[in-house]
């Protein structure tokens, strides 16, 4: 039986601000935080943005990868050589980590309500000293009890998303995502010289 929206935010599964929009354009930049939880109502063009879009600004966000929150995760990550001394979270510039972030989108349901729809998952990323040029990203789907982690996209940043990706550039990195992959939840890792502001997920139909 599907979960209510109300149960959801008890649980704590829904951290994230959910916006209508036209098209997946890069979004203007302001101070204004967002994390507010929403059940997705299904619109023709909708985004879901995580963090806080404060042009790496305010220090690290709130750990999306503590135990509270995907503990599953870090878990699959330690088992693949990626200890927890490896991590980090949005808003971090420390080099030689991953940024991994759990990204709820709740917009499952919205997937067979508005078909020949196209999925596409953005994160507005700086590089940082030494070596980003080899930097990548990896999404991870996953669903509610079912914690294997398949990989549904993995891509290096530059050429794939921007042609160069060099110490101290910044830009809105976008790539698509296969959407009959996409389950309940995904799982964002960027290795590991580069840091995250937010990551939006946009639904264009």
């Amino acid at each position: 039986m599907p979960r209510s929206a109300s149960s959801l935010l008890a649980l704590g599964l829904l951290p994230f601000a959910l916006t209508a929009c036209g098209s997946a354009e890069e979004p203007t930049l302001d101070d204004g935080a967002v994390g507010e939880a929403e059940q997705a109502v299904c619109t023709p063009n909708m985004s879901v943005t995580f963090g806080t879009a404060d042009n790496f600004a305010g220090g690290p966000d709130p750990l999306p990868y503590a135990p509270t929150a995907m503990p599953e995760f870090v878990n699959y990550l330690a088992a693949n050589s990626i200890p927890v001394s490896q991590l980090k979270t949005l808003d971090d510039a420390t080099s030689n980590r991953h940024t991994v972030a759990t990204l709820r989108h709740g917009l499952r349901s919205c997937f067979t309500q508005t078909p020949f729809c196209t999925l596409t998952l953005c994160a507005y990323s700086r590089a940082l000293p030494t070596t980003p040029q080899n930097d990548t990203i990896t999404v991870h789907d996953t669903d509610f009890g079912t914690y294997s982690f398949p990989i549904i996209a993995s891509t290096a940043v530059a050429p794939a998303l921007t042609p160069t990706w060099n110490p101290g550039q910044t830009a809105f990195l976008c790539m698509p995502l296969p959407i009959t992959a996409v389950g309940d939840m995904l799982q964002f890792r960027m290795q590991n010289e580069s840091m995250v502001d937010f990551i939006r997920i946009n639904l264009n139909c």
